[in-house]
């Protein structure tokens, strides 16, 4: 097999410039990559400390001596309805994502092969 037809008609003089020119240029690239990271660094070394917040930021300073606090309520936070039923069902959320990913692609009339694969991922 001539030598040629190998390497798509150009000469090895050519090649090996083409060469040359593809690692000055990672080269290059790399350079300019160091570069940009020193200089994210640099910001980030430099970025001053997060100042306080200025005072028309806060809350306003109250003139009356009595001030208004909500009601706290007195009551627990109560698990949604349908984690009680998730629950007692011993269902996990991934579970419960592919059953409705199920009814909705056996609405739909989807190809069986795929509803049977989400089956299969039930089991």
């Amino acid at each position: 097999m001539p030598s040629s037809s190998r390497n798509s008609g150009y000469s090895a003089s050519e090649l090996s410039s083409m060469q040359r020119d593809a690692m000055e240029r990672v080269r290059e690239m790399q350079r300019r990559a160091r570069q940009r990271i020193e200089e994210t660094n640099r910001m980030v070394t430099e970025s001053p400390t997060v100042p306080a917040p200025h005072r028309s930021m806060q809350q306003p300073a109250n003139n009356n001596t009595t001030t208004h606090k909500p009601a706290a309520t007195s009551r627990p936070a109560q698990p949604a309805p349908l984690q009680g039923i998730l629950d007692r069902l011993n269902l996990d959320g991934d579970t419960v994502l592919i059953l409705i990913l199920l009814l909705l692609l056996m609405n739909d009339g989807s190809d069986q092969s795929l509803i049977l694969a989400l089956v299969w991922l039930l089991i």
